[in-house]
């Protein structure tokens, strides 16, 4: 009797094994992506190891805007309604990346989801492409709601819906026909349930108002303080614009300490990138894989250089984008007076934190980041995995940084909170209360992006309320006290950068 008890609990063991190993080849056997020389591929498409936690079985995440259109924002049809651009031919829009795990293609976002940027000089012009840009158009918070109104609502995402939206579009073989439907889909639904509770705190409420984040922003550390290092939801905003990520080489300099975020909260171009991608979903288990990818992204941001600023002193009198030579060059020297000591590299507070009562604008996004969670990441372990992580700071202020590409960087301060480059020059009680934003053609009048009520930016764009917590538009005086003559000359400048 023991020798047949013995013989089930061996048979029983490796029937165990033999599907454990079978799991794994299908779902979980990280799969290479195919090899390129190209950087901007990978910036744009390269994996940062995060499927596993974000990532997307292939044909749901490409059947889930034609069963959920009234999730996305404007409640529009494709994954176009979140901003994202498209090149034409791409399987994937820019930012998301495609990594088979076993046998099934996963999609997840990654590091160009957030950076990149369109520029359109004329109402009718095809938008045009920007690697590495801010993100004018991107909403993050539109895509994370989406996903959670899905799981919100499970019980509409059943695998009768699913498969229908993926059959009709894709002849599915049968043994993937059954992984889907048995398996796939349930765990989607599960996750996206999940993802509903863990992003419950992005909702304003009267004791915790947050506006939202809107096209262009995000709020880049309190889902990492509320999920990664679990600290408690402290009310706090961090919403702040997304940073294009042009010419960074200069930061490589290693006679001096750079700082990177709008608030210096770090100081390592590699720790910064390292844990953007931590907080993208990626684990020790992925950073294994994912480690060559960043060493690519990070060579692609140093030397990746915005495009040139399409004003000009050689154009025809009647271009909207000439620029006139004489002006140019006062406003070129009032640059070099009044801003060239914090914004160029030789400037002695280039990349330094200018502090807050100096600076005056919106503090909510400093607040954002706590002492406690800079010492919980200084400390960050993943599974017992220590990333070593030294160069987090708690700062009091925000970033003095360069204005390389600065035509393509509006709307202008940290939060996005001024929309022109001829507002930022005004006094706050003179700044537009209320504009548009999230629309990508340029103003030739003002710099920066059309943005006025009554524009073609009202029906695109999205509201930007300056009185909103967290959207405030005051401070930064520099060069509000010049005379109107040389603000005009030296917006002539600033527009050519």
């Amino acid at each position: 009797m023991m020798r047949i008890i013995s013989k089930c609990l061996a048979g029983f063991l490796a029937l165990i094994v033999v599907l454990i190993l079978f799991a794994w080849f299908v779902l979980l056997r990280p799969v290479a992506q195919a090899a390129t020389n190209d950087p901007l591929q990978v910036f744009d498409h390269g994996s940062i190891g995060n499927e596993t936690a974000q990532g997307i079985p292939y044909w749901i995440w490409r059947v889930l805007p034609t069963i959920f259109p009234e999730y996305l924002p404007g409640n529009q049809d494709g994954y176009g309604a979140i901003g994202v651009y498209w090149v034409a031919g791409e399987q994937l829009p820019v930012g998301f990346s495609e990594k088979t795990l076993g046998v099934i293609p996963r999609v997840a976002p990654n590091c160009a989801f957030c950076h990149q940027g369109s520029y359109r000089l004329h109402a009718n012009d095809p938008a045009t492409f920007v690697p590495a840009g801010a993100g004018t158009r991107v909403n993050i918070q539109g895509f994370l709601r989406f996903l959670v109104a899905i799981g919100r609502h499970k019980e509409r995402f059943t695998a009768d819906k699913v498969m229908a939206a993926i059959t009709a579009i894709y002849d599915m073989p049968l043994g993937e026909r059954l992984l889907y439907r048995y398996l796939l889909i349930p765990a989607v639904r599960s996750a996206f349930a999940e993802q509903a509770t863990r992003f419950a705190w992005m909702d304003s409420r009267p004791d915790c108002p947050r506006p939202d984040w809107g096209p262009g922003r995000i709020d880049p550390f309190n889902p990492v303080k509320f999920s990664n290092l679990h600290l408690p939801d402290d009310c706090t905003i961090g919403n702040s614009d997304i940073m294009p990520l042009w010419d960074l080489n200069q930061l490589t300099n290693t006679a001096r300490e750079y700082s990177l975020h709008w608030d210096g909260l770090n100081s390592s171009l590699q720790e910064t990138s390292i844990s953007g991608a931590i907080g993208d979903g990626m684990s020790y288990q992925g950073y294994t894989g994912a480690k060559g990818t960043l060493d690519v992204i990070i060579n692609f941001i140093r030397l990746q250089k915005p495009p040139p600023s399409p004003f000009s002193t050689g154009l025809n009198a009647d271009d909207p984008y000439r620029v006139d030579a004489a002006q140019v060059a006062k406003g070129q020297a009032l640059y070099q007076a009044q801003c060239a000591n914090c914004h160029e590299p030789d400037g002695a507070r280039f990349r330094t934190v200018i502090s807050a009562t100096e600076l005056g604008t919106d503090r909510h996004r400093i607040d954002m980041w706590t002492e406690a969670a800079k010492d919980r990441y200084s400390n960050y372990r993943d599974g017992g995995y220590n990333w070593g992580f030294h160069a987090f700071h708690k700062t009091n202020g925000y970033l003095a940084n360069e204005l390389t590409g600065l035509w393509l960087r509006g709307p202008y301060l940290h939060n996005g909170s001024v929309p022109t480059l001829r507002d930022l020059l005004a006094l706050p009680s003179q700044r537009p209360q209320k504009f548009y934003r999230g629309y990508d053609l340029v103003d030739p009048a003002d710099g920066g992006f059309v943005s006025r009520a009554g524009t073609p930016a009202e029906r695109f764009g999205t509201l930007y309320d300056t009185t909103s917590p967290g959207n405030g538009n005051s401070g930064h005086l520099y060069g509000t006290n010049l005379s109107d003559q040389d603000k005009e000359s030296l917006l002539a400048f600033l527009k050519t950068l």
